[in-house]
């Protein structure tokens, strides 16, 4: 005998009958239960009553995984975010939670507190390294910056299901971080940085967009979003401005000067362009990843024998060199896009830089062909 077939609990109807309306319950087995009124009116009512019992039912039934499908449209619609960060919420949500086939509701303290526990001691995912040899079982733990944003975001995702009324508390309550986080990437000296971008103009120079990249890094201080994402319109005013009209941040959406060593290669790179051309653009005109920045970045060390940095510490050290060069706090943190200083000093400029003020631009700094004149030493 063919058992039952499961389907989601419903109603159908009304139905007339000879004396009146019938209204049938399908229950999550299959099972029919038949009831009939006098006037379709009452047989309606029924329905409806129905229906909202069982919305309810199925809206404290949501899965971990339904659930995060309507975070992510939340996020993308409500909040505005750009689809890059909500790609990148969807992934540390998979990485914690285990089972996304789970009841929203069955989650308790004790077992996200096990969770956490289990991402903060797991392996960061196999990759390729920068020296083209592969990742091996060797990997180290997750960082702690990776492992306490994911709780952050993960407690963020579970306040946002309270509101729902998914659940009544967040069980990620009480469970705190682990680790002391790491603010700031290494940034290379002075010396060193002139080295770089002597090298990175030689490859300007030579046609190199890559290197054009890199450059605004540490001359304008952009994010590599930032960077793969302008168009030939955004470098305005002969080349001496450059907008940038979205960011994740109200901050984030300014305008920068173009430092005069850096002008003409923008000013070749927008030529024979539409005003709505890609900046810079991969292969079929295709958007660059924003992984390309931060690749010349590093290419570029690795030819000059300097140590090998990120494009995010090279947006550091533009803060540094700015601070040491008596820009004022406020006009460093709006050229970065941070929506105040406090962010600056802690993971951008380094300490010392925070409590000097000294008379020199960061652009005469590394201009080959400054004037050694009020230079910092």
């Amino acid at each position: 005998m063919a058992r039952p077939r499961k389907t989601e609990p419903h109603v159908r109807g009304p139905y007339k009958e000879a004396d009146g309306y019938r209204v049938v319950r399908v229950d999550k087995e299959g099972k029919r239960v038949s009831q009939f009124f006098q006037t379709e009116e009452e047989a309606q009512r029924e329905i409806d009553t129905i229906n909202g019992t069982y919305v309810a039912r199925k809206k404290n039934e949501k899965t971990i995984r339904e659930a995060m499908k309507d975070y992510m449209l939340y996020m993308l619609e409500e909040k505005g975010n750009k689809p890059r960060s909500v790609d990148q919420t969807k992934r540390k949500l998979w990485r914690f939670f285990p089972d996304l086939e789970l009841g929203v509701a069955e989650l308790e303290r004790t077992m996200c507190a096990g969770y956490y526990d289990a991402l903060r001691r797991s392996r960061r995912k196999s990759q390729i390294r920068l020296d083209g040899t592969p990742a091996t079982k060797n990997t180290p733990v997750v960082s702690v910056d990776y492992h306490r944003n994911t709780l952050s975001e993960t407690r963020t995702f579970l306040n946002w299901c309270i509101k729902k009324q998914w659940i009544q508390a967040n069980p990620l309550d009480g469970v705190e971080g682990v680790g002391r986080r790491h603010h700031g990437k290494e940034q290379l000296r002075i010396d060193e940085a002139r080295k770089w971008i002597a090298r990175a103009m030689e490859l300007a120079n030579r046609r190199e967009a890559g290197a054009i990249a890199a450059m605004m890094t540490l001359l304008m201080g952009m994010r590599c979003t930032e960077i793969v994402g302008r168009v030939v319109r955004d470098v305005d005013d002969d080349g001496r401005i450059l907008w940038i009209p979205d960011s994740k941040t109200a901050k984030g959406r300014r305008t920068l000067r173009v430092p005069e060593m850096l002008r003409p290669y923008l000013l070749a790179q927008i030529k024979g362009k539409k005003s709505t051309d890609l900046l810079f653009s991969g292969r079929f005109g295709k958007p660059c990843d924003r992984a390309w920045p931060r690749h010349w970045v590093q290419r570029i060390c690795t030819e000059v024998d300097v140590p090998v940095v990120t494009a995010h510490g090279q947006r550091g050290l533009h803060s540094t060199l700015a601070v040491e060069a008596g820009v004022t706090a406020r006009a460093v943190a709006d050229a970065l896009g941070h929506e105040s200083f406090a962010t600056t000093a802690q993971s951008y400029a380094q300490p010392d830089a925070v409590g000097r003020a000294k008379q020199a631009r960061v652009i005469g700094v590394l201009d080959p062909n400054r004037s050694m004149e009020g230079a910092v030493p």
